[in-house]
């Protein structure tokens, strides 16, 4: 059976993420909401693991929304990925190990854009490794880098919509959590030397990185 996702770890992404964004997630096997319209196509020809993914980020997203106040809606897929979010909104899904979250906020003058990632705390072959860290990155914290270059590619691709390697983000993690993520190179709205902070937290044997791109 997979263990449930643990309170502490809702509660440490809802701290992360700051009181105005809601968060909301579970089992994969508990988040099996109905789709709405424009949704089931994007999953139509997917193996069943991935259309009950899909099912269950699009639940937890919905309630996350509720939880904002805000009516269901649908998020049908965007032709290159990621969920196409009503307007006024912005948010981010993650699965990992049978898990899923889902965080959603309003667009405003303190928030463009939300990037979350949830990977299992596991070590990396180690030919992902050279591919996921900078020779001047700490190897040995491979799927640290890993997870908070996914939080951090995931939020600035909803506003450059431009896809970014690996090498192309430098990221520094203190010991507290906290992380710095350096543009190699420019993306539509982001300067090569730009910095996005953000904050990763490890709960039994999940990784969650979590990054909000302020205005």
């Amino acid at each position: 059976m997979e263990p449930p996702l643990s309170a502490g770890l809702l509660a440490q992404a809802r701290e992360a993420l700051g009181p105005s964004i809601a968060v909301a997630g579970g089992r994969v096997s508990d988040c099996q909401g109905p789709l709405l319209e424009g949704e089931a196509s994007a999953i139509s020809r997917a193996v069943r693991r991935r259309q009950e993914e899909f099912v269950a980020g699009r639940t937890a997203a919905r309630q996350a929304m509720a939880d904002l106040g805000l009516l269901p809606r649908s998020l049908p897929r965007r032709p290159d990925g990621p969920p196409a979010w009503p307007e006024g909104v912005t948010g981010s899904i993650t699965h990992a190990g049978g898990q899923v979250l889902a965080a959603v906020g309003r667009l405003g003058p303190g928030l463009r854009a939300i990037g979350l990632d949830l990977e299992e705390d596991v070590s990396l072959p180690g030919d992902l490794v050279h591919e996921v860290c900078r020779p001047d990155e700490d190897q040995s914290r491979a799927i640290r880098i890993f997870s908070a270059k996914e939080a951090v590619y995931k939020a600035q691709y909803m506003l450059s919509r431009q896809p970014l390697e690996f090498a192309d983000l430098r990221l520094e993690i203190a010991m507290t959590g906290e992380f710095s993520a350096e543009f190699m190179r420019p993306a539509p709205g982001f300067s090569s030397g730009q910095r996005l902070a953000g904050r990763q937290m490890a709960i039994g044997r999940f990784v969650l990185s979590a990054v909000i791109v302020r205005c």
